[in-house]
């Protein structure tokens, strides 16, 4: 099966300024026993243009982790269950496919 890199955002702190750190917690934890694992890039700022037109700054925790591509659905419920537990109106999922990872 090919493999995928998915490199996904997660805010720190919601639209209203409440922090996530316990949503992260939980989903990096799923992450982990699901796809045997992730890596954190770092931190990253963007702006996002909200359904109403107004413009929201965002700071991010942006994450990857490889996986078979039939998987990838399952990532993508679980940042939507993350999403559920917050005011986001969507968070950033980025795919490459046809990686070749090794662990050496």
């Amino acid at each position: 099966m090919p493999e995928v890199k998915a490199l996904f955002y997660l805010p720190l702190r919601d639209s209203d300024g409440r922090e996530l750190n316990e949503e992260i917690e939980e989903l990096l934890a799923e992450v982990y026993v699901r796809f045997a694992g992730w890596t954190f890039q770092g931190y990253v700022k963007g702006a996002f243009r909200m359904a109403d037109g107004t413009q929201a700054l965002d700071e991010s925790g942006a994450y990857f982790v490889v996986l078979d591509e039939a998987r990838i659905g399952e990532l993508e419920e679980l940042l939507r269950q993350f999403k559920s537990k917050t005011l986001q109106q969507a968070i950033y999922l980025e795919t490459q496919r046809d990686v070749d990872v090794r662990f050496l």
